[in-house]
């Protein structure tokens, strides 16, 4: 992109703020929600800030894997306890780690107007490493960081304009996410008209085969598809209607039935036999594919080949 962006690695988590005014830990969500109490394994981080200047941190709450890579699907389940007394068994179980890739403000004075270099520079002179926070580094080459994160199956890179000041709130066109997009043929079990219509495909629901014609349910798909695809694939499932679902039964059950959290009053269920190639960024806490996109038909493909294929996240 040019001598003009710096690169960092793009974190599989959850955005936060930090501080530590007075010595006490407060991490805000990007709603402004407290999250301080889901996550008591970085209490002491408050007492470093506030050695430190009361800075305010931007970064990213994340959970690691065995490889020391980041997975959403175990952070998710952290950030529904504050209140429910879990948090300080789960803090022991699944830790979370805070990467704080900016700086905000510091002893009272807004570095919001500053150029991201200086913010950066600021940030790394704090020396802020500690079993549960760091500071990550920044790259100058892009493409080889991405082959980088590529291998280490880390979500992707980050693009920061060098120049640019901090605008909150904004989505700005001077930080550019580069994610790595998986990419796994899955089988259309069903399908969801657009709200409001009862004929015009919306999101298709998709699963992993598990034999015996079954599949288990892995989420549903509505991007990617463009209105001739729609219409197309909507002729291709009024032939394989089904008056049930083929799906495996979650919570417990045996059997076929209705995935968890799907309404089956506005579902038409198809028989297993269309397969569709499905780019996604992991899974959620609950297993379902995140941010799914259609990338094409695979008329090539058959349920028993799905079924065969590598397993993978």
């Amino acid at each position: 992109m040019g001598p003009e962006w710096s690169y960092e690695v793009k974190w599989d988590g959850v955005r936060a703020l930090c501080s530590g005014a007075s010595g006490r830990l407060r991490i805000t969500g990007r709603s402004g929600s407290d999250l301080t109490g889901a996550f008591p394994e970085l209490a002491a981080l408050g007492t470093v800030l506030a050695g430190l200047g009361d800075p305010v941190l931007d970064g990213e709450l994340v959970c690691m894997d065995e490889a020391g890579v980041p997975r959403f699907a175990a952070l998710a389940p952290r950030l529904h306890v504050a209140r429910s007394g879990r948090a300080a068994a789960l803090a022991a179980s699944v830790p979370a780690t805070f990467v704080a890739f900016d700086l905000l403000a510091r002893a009272g004075a807004d570095l919001l107007g500053e150029p991201y270099d200086r913010r950066r520079d600021l940030l790394e002179s704090l020396g802020l490493a500690g079993s549960r926070w760091q500071v990550p580094g920044r790259f100058e080459d892009g493409e080889a960081l991405l082959d980088a994160t590529r291998d280490a199956g880390v979500e992707g890179v980050m693009a920061k304009r060098r120049g640019s000041p901090y605008r909150p709130g904004v989505r700005s066109p001077d930080w550019v996410k580069v994610p790595h997009r998986r990419t796994r043929s899955f089988v259309v079990g069903g399908w969801k008209a657009e709200t409001g219509s009862r004929d015009r495909l919306g999101s298709l629901l998709v699963g992993t085969p598990v034999g015996e014609d079954l599949l288990a349910y892995d989420g549903a798909v509505g991007s990617g598809l463009g209105a001739a695809e729609r219409s197309a694939l909507l002729r291709v499932l009024a032939d394989l209607e089904r008056p049930d679902s083929p799906f495996e039964a979650e919570s417990g059950a045996v059997g076929t039935g209705v995935p968890d959290g799907v309404d089956a009053a506005v579902v038409r269920w198809s028989e297993p036999v269309l397969v569709v190639d499905v780019a996604h960024l992991g899974r959620s806490g609950h297993g379902r594919l995140r941010q799914p996109a259609v990338v094409r038909l695979r008329p090539d493909l058959t349920y028993d080949d799905v079924l065969d294929q590598e397993v993978s996240p």
